[in-house]
């Protein structure tokens, strides 16, 4: 594994942003511990909730009870990306921290990260996530893995090696629940791909056109904090919210992989479909459909990429990122899951 050390001045100040959809009580149990993670921090911040048309008082408990923080309206339900992204654009510090509102910071959080912005190459990090109600984690480090059924992005790994402080480890992206960014970079990007709203998705495509952009993203397992799982959406079992994960997931294969690894995932996509009718499924059929009338839009995503990697002198694949993270992490013992 590479040793870094710090190439530029550490950066100085935080922007938090919070999307929140009808989470009053989310925010009135969990901002105590965002406020006690920055006063810790010692440095500059702000913090801006970006309320997503909510149905309950979230947005008068903000007025009334913070009226430090800036807080934004969408005037209709816009879903994840496009809400976080009008905080990250309405923000100004050097750093953009993403925060959901059902996570619970723990006081030194920001203590161990600030020394990844060092290094120019780093595009963000992100820390340990730790059930609420056992020691469980539910997130580490994000484990690489791409087959012919496309790129997973549902396992994660943790050291089982005891790993140096000048030793980072890469994260193939980083958890929208919490990550702390490099703002230009972030807005180089463009913040989060507006393709995947309303859900799902979106954290994972940040990762990947960040690293194919020539940029690192890390976990630091010392910064730990607390999330309830899927307090929201993740309740929604509708047919509406299958069709958009697949929508969205046949989206990010796309965009991301290529060559052979794209040839074998529409494959295998269509073999699928087939078996599901003959099931009596449409899901999958439907999500298609969805994905197809979006053809517009990632030929958009692909050419901004693109047009990114060029100004970069980079040409990263997704598998290229696969095989890099995995040359970076064979020198130590880690649990997969």
């Amino acid at each position: 594994m590479k040793k870094y050390s710090s190439a530029k001045p550490l950066p100085a100040s935080i922007s938090v942003v919070i999307p929140n959809y009808n989470g009053k009580q989310l925010l009135e149990d969990n901002l105590p511990s965002v406020y006690a993670a920055l006063t810790f921090f010692q440095n500059a911040f702000e913090i801006i909730i970006i309320d997503d048309a909510s149905a309950d008082a979230s947005a008068a408990f903000i007025q009334e009870q913070y009226p430090e923080i800036k807080l934004l309206i969408n005037e209709t339900n816009r879903g994840f990306s496009p809400t976080v992204n009008t905080g990250i654009f309405a923000s100004k510090n050097e750093l953009v921290f993403v925060l959901n509102s059902d996570v619970q910071l723990t006081p030194d959080y920001f203590n161990e990260q600030l020394k990844y912005f060092g290094d120019p190459d780093t595009f963000g990090v992100m820390g340990k996530i730790i059930d609420f109600n056992s020691p469980d984690i539910q997130d580490g480090a994000k484990f690489p893995q791409i087959s012919f059924k496309g790129i997973k992005t549902t396992y994660n790994y943790i050291s089982l090696t005891e790993i140096p402080s000048k030793t980072w480890l890469p994260s193939f992206f980083l958890s929208g629940a919490n990550a702390l960014i490099d703002r230009k970079k972030l807005l180089a990007l463009g913040g989060f791909d507006e393709i995947y709203a309303p859900y799902y998705y979106e954290d994972a495509d940040l990762g990947i056109r960040a690293w194919r952009a020539g940029w690192k993203c890390y976990f630091e397992p010392n910064s730990i904090c607390m999330h309830a799982a899927s307090s929201t959406i993740g309740k929604l079992k509708s047919e509406k919210v299958k069709i958009i994960v697949e929508r969205n997931r046949i989206t990010f294969n796309q965009l991301h992989l290529s060559g052979n690894q794209l040839l074998f995932f529409k494959c295998w996509l269509q073999l699928r479909c087939f078996f599901k009718l003959l099931k009596g499924s449409s899901t999958i059929y439907k999500a298609i459909k969805l994905f197809n009338k979006n053809h517009t839009l990632l030929v958009h995503s692909k050419q901004t990429l693109n047009i990114l990697q060029k100004k970069n002198n980079v040409n990263y694949t997704a598998y290229d990122i696969e095989q890099l993270i995995l040359k970076e992490i064979e020198s130590i013992r880690y649990r997969i899951f």
